[in-house]
């Protein structure tokens, strides 16, 4: 049955100014067309009226990893694999109510990553569309060891890159440098050869797979960046010299800002990754400052900070962005960054009806995104805050939904 959703206003994700009073038809999980409401009778049929709410795309959170929380790291991958797995599925779920309709799992202990996506595709429980990356590749010992498959060497590498996509991988990720979870790891030490890397980029590409680097800057980043890998994760360190490499190679960024200051915070995170993490916040805004008017892609992910990725848009006007630009980050140019370009991302006729709605203007205030109170995915009605039910739906309606 087809739906119509009756907005008060439409930010649609394509950069357009804002548009009042329009309406989406959604048919089979899929935009149908989008119309000024004044043109149609809205008097019959299936309407889901969010005249006073701002209609957005959902949104894409190109990094995050289910099965961790903010805190010790190492030991969350530790626990019993059936305990990750239930943690996965509410996280899932939540951060869908967040207005995260697609995610990428760029790391997940054995299995799990593929298996939550199989379990989200057939219903079983709720959570964003996934894109999974498997196991991380680690070198032996390396950073990131205890969430990874390790390997070395060029031929051990392309091994391990096989079995992560025979396992249902929908992207590799690739430890290219040290990182913050690790004890006695160094975050611009580079973690495998230049032949290392090339094996994983080459591999990957030639079986369709598009690969993620975790990275903060250095010898290594620029290395993989030259190999044509496809996002640099983190990039804290990166110099102009490297921004403007990315830009040569059409290299995307994701910025994950929000992680260190949550691992500041939290009471749980280990003491070495503290210390890893301090004075940080000057060196990120002062990389994030080298982006702006550099031509870089730029993506956002949470890391383990589930659902807020609002935080990382407002980063990013803190060095300059436009509201409207830091959105972006997080609807359009994420889906280009994922492949799915022609399917999410904004709201257009042919695409997957990926819809959310908010109190306010949230390019005035991007906080109005932490206050999500309406989720459609693929055309199925996911997530309604409980003081809009009477207002959307019919009794009948709202017993299924209840």
């Amino acid at each position: 049955m087809s739906k119509v959703i009756v907005c008060g206003t439409l930010i649609d994700g394509s950069g357009k100014a804002p548009m009042q009073n329009m309406a989406i038809s959604v048919e089979n999980g899929k935009i149908q067309w989008v119309r000024p409401a004044d043109q149609l009778d809205l008097s019959e049929g299936n309407v889901i009226d969010l005249s006073h709410l701002t209609v957005l795309p959902g949104l894409i959170d190109c990094h995050d990893h289910l099965g961790i929380d903010v805190g010790d790291e190492e030991a969350q991958c530790q626990e019993p694999i059936e305990y990750i797995s239930i943690k996965c599925t509410r996280n899932a779920r939540d951060i869908l109510h967040a207005g995260i309709t697609t995610l990428r799992s760029v790391g997940e202990k054995e299995r799990i990553g593929s298996m939550m996506k199989r379990a989200i595709e057939e219903g079983l429980v709720q959570g964003p569309r996934l894109l999974v990356a498997g196991r991380n590749i680690v070198r032996t010992g390396g950073h990131g060891y205890f969430l990874g498959r390790e390997a070395d060497g060029p031929n051990g590498l392309r091994t391990a890159v096989r079995e992560e996509i025979k396992n249902g991988a929908d992207l590799i990720k690739i430890m290219v440098t040290g990182g913050v979870s690790t004890a006695g790891s160094n975050m611009l030490t580079t973690e495998f050869t230049d032949e290392e890397i090339v094996a994983v980029i080459d591999e990957a590409h030639r079986n369709g797979r598009k690969v993620a680097g975790h990275g903060y800057g250095g010898p290594g980043v620029r290395s993989a960046i030259k190999a044509g890998i496809d996002s640099i994760e983190h990039g804290l360190y990166l110099t102009e010299e490297d921004i403007q490499l990315m830009v040569q190679h059409g290299t995307y960024l994701v910025v994950t800002a929000g992680i260190y200051y949550a691992i500041l915070k939290h009471p749980e995170v280990p003491a070495f990754m503290k210390e890893k993490v301090k004075g940080y916040t000057d060196t990120l805004l002062g990389t994030l400052a080298l982006t702006r008017g550099s031509g870089l892609k730029i993506a956002l992910g949470t890391d383990e900070v589930h659902g807020k990725i609002y935080e990382e848009m407002q980063f990013l006007t803190q060095v300059g962005y436009s509201p409207m630009e830091a959105l972006q980050a997080g609807t359009k140019h994420a889906a280009e960054l994922c492949g799915l370009a022609d399917h999410t991302g904004t709201i257009d006729a042919g695409k997957f009806a990926d819809v959310i709605a908010v109190p306010g203007d949230p390019l005035e205030d991007l906080s109005r995104l932490a206050d999500v109170h309406f989720v459609m995915k693929a055309g199925k009605v996911e997530f309604v805050k409980h003081q809009e039910i009477n207002r959307l739906f019919t009794v009948g309606q709202k017993l299924f939904i209840d």
